[in-house]
This record gives C-alpha cells, structure tokens and sequence, in this order.
C-alpha cells in the first residue's frame, strides 16, 4: 500500500501519483484556491488542505502554461512521448469523443467488471490493449486510455472542450503525501513559478500602465507576467531601443518568454514591420479599435476627424479622455509612411491621467473596456507563442 495524491475533475481522476515520485501542479492554482474540507475514511475529524477551482477559471492559466490544443495535438501524436506504441485514435476524433464524453456517468467506486467505460464501446478494442486487463474495472478506464499519452495539464486543457466540464471543479488532495512525511506543505506552494512572461514596452508610463490593469483586472492570470526594473533609469525608452533590444535578444537566442509592446502608431507600426522578419522574436501593438477611426485631431491642415490606428494611438488612449481631447499631427514617419501623431496634452495632464488610472480598483465606475482589450492582445500573444 502506498500514499497518493490525487488530481481529479469531477469524478474523474485525471492523475494519481504517491509517496517520493508525487506529481505536483503548482502552475495550475493560486494560493486563493486552497480550502478545507473533511475527508471521510479518516481516522480524525480534522479538516485538511486541498486546492480546488472550477476548471473554466483555470483555462486560460493552462494555456499560458504551454497547454495550447496546437502543442497538445504534437505531444499527442508523437510516437516518442512514452515506450508505448501509440493507438491509432487521431487527435481530431479523441477531441470529438471528449466533447461527448459525460463524466458525471463515472460511478463513485471501483468494480469487479468491465462496464466503466464511458466512451462508445466499439473504440474498446484500441484501448484494452493500452491498459491492463486488470484495470478494465477503473472508472473511466477508456477514457484514461485514450489521454494517457498526455500530462496532467494538457489532459485537463483538452477536457476542458466539453462545455459541462467547466463548471466541475478541479481538484488536487495532497496532504496524505505530506502528513505521510514524503514531502513537505512547503513543496505545495502555488503561483506559475519560472513560466512566466517577461513584458518590455516603450516606457515607464506604458509599464506601469499594463501592471496595474493585470493586477486590477486580471488577477487569476497576472503571476504570469513581469516587468523590466523601473526603480533606475528605463533602459527601453522609445520604440527605436525596444526594436534594438529584441534584436539584441534574437542575435543570442535568447527571445524565448519575451514579449515587446509597441504603440499603436506609426512609429510603433513601422518597428513591428521591422521584426517581424525575425522569426524568433515575439512583438504586437496596442489593438486597433473602432472608437478610433474616427477621433478628433488637428494638424497643418486644422481641424478633422480621422482614423488614428496605427497613426497616433499611444497608451494613453486606452485610458479615460479628457473632454475635447484630440490628436495633434507632429511629423512625416518615413518608414511607416504615416503621419505620427500623440494626444495633444501637457506632461502634467499625462501624468495625471496614469496617476487617476493606477489608483483604480476593479470596482470603480471607470471605462474599463479599452485597457481591457490591450490585455486581451497581450495574453493572447503569449498564448500563441506556446502553440509554436
């Protein structure tokens, strides 16, 4: 007999693992996931410590942990991943019978037959074969067949493409391991540890900008990221040192978890044009959005509404605008050739509108949506360098 730690959605058990080679999945969970529940078989009534969350608040963290279907479709297929040879069910069709997988379907206990399986009985023949005959009688003995080539997180990334799956709670009951005295409750400790993402942008103000909006509006993923040392002088200032310091990075292959944030303006368009012939380096702009195809703006020509994506939409445009404020054309960019423009304001109204923004809470009656979408620009590249 052994002591084991066990991860599980629902009723499914998605990985059991026990005494010295116990999994751990720290990545997956936060430290607000963690509760206590009281557990029966247990000789003592006291509550012990489990971490637990509903799976659809754990996607996104899953993704950015590399568990993308594009990386799980190669990881699936390929023949190298254990010493078994693998079954002949594609990817496309194991996503098909998961969609359709019910899991509440799976009985409470262990059987003495072959009646647990839970995916249509004519796919038993390919997966007897990937199990022993002696767990025929596990619950969903077919279903851990067909996944059995992945890891815990990319198991749950797939499971997670049934819709009734998401609202089953991911649970990880591990404390049997440390009371057993094979690890410690500090081996425990959740976050995303080393995979997070490094985010480098054109100055302080855009930087401090981003943080906060992770913090405030995506706190269940915002571990993930982390910024350049602003405490001395910002050594990226500027769209032409970040486009030379990715460069840099691409020159020692060094690039990986890296992402480079550029304004939505000419200058900002001109140096993503720029790296994007080097096939290492992961860069994007601030969003295009419709509000901004037609904003006020003057120039030589006076004043007119025009469309200032990738023209003159710096950060300062996804935050609350002043009444009246507009975009003041400044110079010829050559490279993008566009107009450049910035909002026509003093330094003291700048930094009056980033001081009123990182004073906000989630809470707060302010206009959210358009830092929002930043955000949404932001995980979503990081996202897509994990499906490469």
């Amino acid at each position: 007999m052994g002591t084991y730690s066990d991860l599980k959605l629902g009723k499914f058990v998605v990985e059991q693992s026990g005494n010295f080679s116990t999994s751990t999945h720290q990545s997956i969970f936060l430290p607000k996931h963690s509760t206590f529940v009281r557990r029966e078989g247990r000789e003592d009534e006291d509550p012990v410590e489990i971490f637990q969350a509903p799976l659809r608040d754990l996607v996104t963290r899953l993704e950015l942990m590399g568990s993308t279907l594009p990386a799980i479709e190669r990881r699936f297929s390929n023949p190298w991943v254990t010493y078994d040879e693998p079954h002949d069910i594609s990817f496309g069709e194991t996503l098909d019978l998961v969609r359709n997988a019910d899991l509440s379907l799976i009985p409470d206990w262990e059987g003495d037959d072959d009646n647990f399986g839970i995916l249509p009985q004519h796919y038993y023949g390919h997966l007897i074969e990937k199990v022993g005959v002696h767990f025929l009688a596990s619950p969903a003995w077919d279903l851990t067949a067909l996944l059995e080539r992945l890891s815990a997180e990319d198991m749950l990334r797939v499971l997670a493409e049934r819709p009734e799956n998401l609202d089953l709670m991911v649970v990880w009951d591990f404390m049997d391991i440390v009371e057993s005295g094979y690890f410690e409750r500090k081996d425990f400790s959740v976050g995303c540890g080393n995979q997070s993402f490094l985010l480098v942008t054109e100055g302080t103000s855009d930087t401090e900008i981003i943080r906060h909006a992770f913090d405030i509006l995506r706190p269940d993923i915002k571990d993930f990221f982390r910024y350049v040392d602003m405490e001395s002088n910002y050594p990226f200032g500027g769209h032409g040192n970040l486009q030379n310091f990715m460069r840099g990075l691409s020159s020692i292959q060094k690039t990986d978890g890296v992402l480079a944030i550029f304004d939505n303006d000419a200058a900002g368009v001109g140096s993503l044009a720029a790296l994007s012939k080097l096939r290492d380096v992961n860069a994007v702009k601030l969003p295009d959005l419709e509000e901004f195809r037609s904003f006020p703006t003057i120039g030589p020509t006076g004043e007119h509404r025009a469309d200032i994506n990738g023209r003159a939409a710096a950060i300062e445009c996804y935050l609350k605008l002043a009444n009246g404020c507009r975009i003041r054309w400044t110079n010829f960019d050559d490279k993008a050739g566009e107009y450049q423009g910035a909002i026509d304001q003093r330094g003291s109204e700048k930094s009056r509108q980033r001081d009123e923004f990182v004073r906000t809470t989630a809470s707060d009656d302010y206009p959210f949506d358009k830092i929002e979408k930043v955000l949404d620009v932001i995980v979503d590249a990081c996202i897509r360098s994990n499906c490469t």
